[in-house]
């Protein structure tokens, strides 16, 4: 009910006014054609005489319907990629819960140690909690097997692992039937570790991550996150990093293909910032 209230509150604060031009509409609409059905059936007239409140009513519970449906904000929107048959679903939730196939950011030396370079608030951390059970050594040899093979840099840093991988690799770990796709979607300073990224990088990260998906996800369903929001930020709004990632999917899908069903899920922190239902007009018509 909480959740309720608050998508209300914000469309009320959003699109009041075109809430009330669309009641106002219907309004007109029903005026008009019950003025037409009127002057063409004398029995009509009759019993819009007779019944009047009701009518009334009918027409102002029909309006003001109309009004909250417009206004509401969405928790939830669904598109088609245009000119295939990959639909993406766009929703606020908790990524590391859903029964699909996970697509994770993280940086360029895929760190494990947990609480010291990776933070626990991340969503790289919560994901070494989650699976690995906080086991950063499990999880360290899970992610090197996966990248044998794969080409690398020996750095200076002097926090281990000090192996750099180009942006855009990606480590395809097992998870049950399932499996989680970790992309190297920032650059990591060697003295702080922190991390950080850009839009050039960023898109250039999830073209790597697609083809991976593409090659090694057997159509499966799969899920990522608002990538590029957490610790290691784009830096920019909410609501650009969405397009930028609705962007390359779509173009990716519409060049070689997607999985039948993309789902990206969003943090309940950024609700205030974003606009899913603009996302999902700026691609249902194409």
């Amino acid at each position: 009910m909480k959740l309720f209230w608050k998508s209300l509150y914000l469309g009320l604060r959003r699109r009041w006014r075109t809430g009330f031009t669309r009641g106002f509409a219907l309004a007109g609409v029903i005026w008009l054609f019950t003025e037409i059905s009127m002057k063409s059936f004398a029995a009509l007239d009759g019993l819009v005489s007779t019944y009047g409140t009701g009518y009334f009513s009918t027409v102002i519970a029909l309006c003001v319907l109309t009004f909250f449906i417009h206004v509401y904000e969405t928790r939830s929107v669904s598109f088609r990629v245009p000119t295939t048959d990959s639909w993406i679903n766009i929703y606020y939730g908790d990524l590391l819960s859903t029964d699909t196939d996970w697509l994770v950011g993280v940086g360029e030396f895929f760190d494990s140690d947990l609480g010291h370079v990776v933070s626990r608030e991340s969503l790289h951390g919560k994901l070494i909690e989650t699976v690995w059970n906080s086991d950063g050594g499990r999880f360290r040899k899970a992610v090197d097997d996966a990248l044998k093979g794969k080409p690398f840099e020996i750095t200076e840093r002097s926090i281990k692992p000090n192996k750099k991988y180009p942006i855009g690799t990606t480590a395809v770990l097992p998870r049950a039937s399932r499996k989680i796709f970790l992309v190297a979607m920032a650059r990591t300073d060697l003295q702080n570790a922190k991390a950080s990224s850009t839009v050039p990088i960023l898109w250039d990260a999830l073209l790597g991550a697609f083809h991976s998906i593409h090659n090694f996800g057997n159509g499966g369903t799969v899920s990522l996150p608002l990538i590029g929001n957490g610790r290691s930020s784009v830096n920019i709004e909410p609501q650009h990093l969405l397009r930028l990632i609705v962007l390359s999917l779509i173009d990716f899908g519409r060049k070689t293909a997607l999985p039948k069903q993309v789902n990206i899920v969003l943090p309940e922190e950024c609700f205030e910032r974003l606009d899913i239902r603009e996302i999902r007009r700026d691609w249902s018509h194409r």
